[in-house]
C-alpha cells in the first residue's frame, strides 16, 4: 500500500510541476528566453520542482 501512494505522490508532483511550468512558460517566454541565461532557467526549475515535490510529499503525510 505504501508504494501505491508514493507512486500516486510522484504522478501529481510531476502533474503539477508540468502545469505550472506550462503557465509560466507560456506567458512569458519570450522574456525568459532574452534574459535569464540557460542555467538560470535550469536552476529555476529545480528549485521548483523541489519545492513542488516537498509539498505533495507533506501533503501525503509523510514526514519530511
Amino acid at each position: 500500500m505504501r508504494t501505491v501512494k508514493q507512486r500516486i505522490a510522484s504522478l501529481i508532483t510531476a502533474a503539477v510541476f508540468l502545469g505550472i511550468l506550462w503557465l509560466i512558460l507560456g506567458r512569458v517566454w519570450i522574456v525568459i528566453w532574452v534574459q535569464i541565461p540557460w542555467w538560470g532557467l535550469l536552476l529555476a526549475g529545480v528549485i521548483l520542482f523541489l519545492l513542488i515535490d516537498y509539498l505533495v510529499h507533506r501533503a501525503f503525510g509523510g514526514k519530511p
